[in-house]
């Protein structure tokens, strides 16, 4: 099973600052979360996150996960283990998982909570994950470069447009129309309208939100018959 994890407004703790913890930080950069990276060593990366305010950076020298204890108050929500010490990721995510976390270790995925999918990312949009559920990190990463090269071709700029359309279209709609079945007929409505279909394919983004509020419209009188 694959899930999407919502991981806004929470905590998230990567401990590790190497290939694999800068690896876990790049995926939660952009969630919305407050990430907490601990590390004995720490790259320019890392430097820069911090400098940027997108982390926040703890030095320190780990022999166990006794650090864990200073955040035991704060509602962690994810602990990541991503050290090259498979017995000291292992206390990492008992710790975690004694505080109520969702805990992964990086080299142990048969006491993770869950699994990393390889993920096809395209412009931060549209998402694609593959995953062996933990069997085999190494080819879920293989069949994702060759997949890749088909979903870059089949997904077009129109597509990404469309998507961010239908954010913007489902926030605006959410108070005006009143059921959600209503909701979701006007938002299929926006993809079979060749005025706005035509205006995204122009790149004309900003006129095509204007008349997405203009059937909007409509869509509110006819919800409030």
């Amino acid at each position: 099973m694959i899930v999407d994890l919502n991981v806004k407004g929470k905590r998230a703790i990567v401990i590790g600052g190497g290939t694999e913890g800068v690896r876990k930080v790049r995926g939660l950069l952009g969630q919305g979360c407050k990430i907490i990276v601990i590390s004995n060593r720490v790259n320019r990366f890392l430097s820069d996150q911090a400098a940027l305010g997108k982390i926040e950076l703890v030095k320190a020298k780990l022999c166990d996960a006794k650090i864990l204890d200073n955040y035991s108050d704060d509602n962690v929500f994810l602990v990541l283990a991503a050290t090259n010490d498979r017995e000291l990721n292992r206390m990492i995510v008992e710790k975690g998982r004694s505080m109520g976390a969702f805990v992964y270790a990086a080299d142990d995925p048969e006491v993770s909570d869950f699994s990393y999918a390889s993920i096809v990312n395209i412009e931060g949009v549209m998402q694609v994950a593959i995953s062996t559920s933990g069997k085999s990190p190494i080819m879920a990463r293989k069949v994702r470069i060759r997949a890749e090269r088909v979903l870059r071709r089949i997904i077009k700029k129109a597509d990404i447009e469309n998507a961010k359309l239908q954010e913007f279209a489902r926030q605006a709609a959410r108070p005006r129309i009143k059921t959600v079945g209503e909701r979701k007929e006007f938002l299929y409505s926006l993809i079979k309208d060749k005025r706005i279909q035509n205006l995204i394919k122009e790149d004309r983004i900003e006129d095509a939100k204007s008349a997405t509020l203009e059937l909007l419209q409509k869509w509110e009188r006819k919800s409030t018959k």
